[in-house]
């Protein structure tokens, strides 16, 4: 198993979004409470694992030491691909400070691929015309996959974060959605 995990759209705190998006949970404090349960079910008890969250993590308006404790409760080390509700990280140079790091995007290498990951769904993406992945959240499993490409968020893999080795093998079920050719590059570029 690889050392690394990601996830996206947890949105702990956020009672809106557990409604609305008809989260099976009676509360947001059950639906806190079974994501960190899953998650630990998933990631192991060591510092040896990181976990990637795609975006929109925990939400903005929870008191900051809330967020610092349910983060301390998360098994492995944290990174944070910033989305657009995570400004009660940004605003947090304490509850920041406990991520490995935060960034608007990351890629990463695994078993040869090049993955991209990215808050929002992108058409293209770094080598997407080479057979490079992506990975997105934001759109809460509304949009269909693209290419080799995905939505990584917690409604579509049972609020659970996905292995390196699991978006693998969802990747091998897609499609590559455009290859640059001769008879498709625009006058004057050259096939690198």
């Amino acid at each position: 198993m690889s050392d690394t995990f990601i996830t996206a759209d947890e949105h702990y705190g956020h009672d809106y979004i557990r409604q609305v998006k008809q989260r099976p949970f009676a509360n947001t404090n059950e639906m806190d409470e079974a994501m960190i349960a899953r998650h630990n079910a998933k990631v192991p008890d060591s510092k040896s694992y990181l976990t990637i969250h795609n975006g929109d993590m925990i939400w903005q308006t929870i008191p900051v030491m809330r967020a610092q404790l349910l983060l301390a409760r998360l098994h492995g080390r944290h990174a944070l691909v910033l989305g657009n509700h995570d400004k009660l990280v940004t605003n947090n140079p304490i509850l920041a400070n406990m991520f490995e790091w935060v960034r608007h995007a990351h890629m990463l290498h695994f078993n040869k691929h090049k993955l991209t990951i990215y808050h929002y769904a992108q058409r293209v993406w770094n080598g997407s015309h080479k057979g490079h992945w992506h990975v997105y959240g934001h759109s809460h499993q509304e949009l269909p996959p693209l290419g080799l490409s995905f939505d990584v968020g917690v409604e579509g893999h049972d609020y659970e974060p996905w292995s390196l080795e699991e978006i693998e093998k969802k990747m091998s079920t897609l499609d590559q959605h455009h290859v640059i050719t001769k008879e498709n590059l625009w006058p004057g570029k050259s096939i690198g």
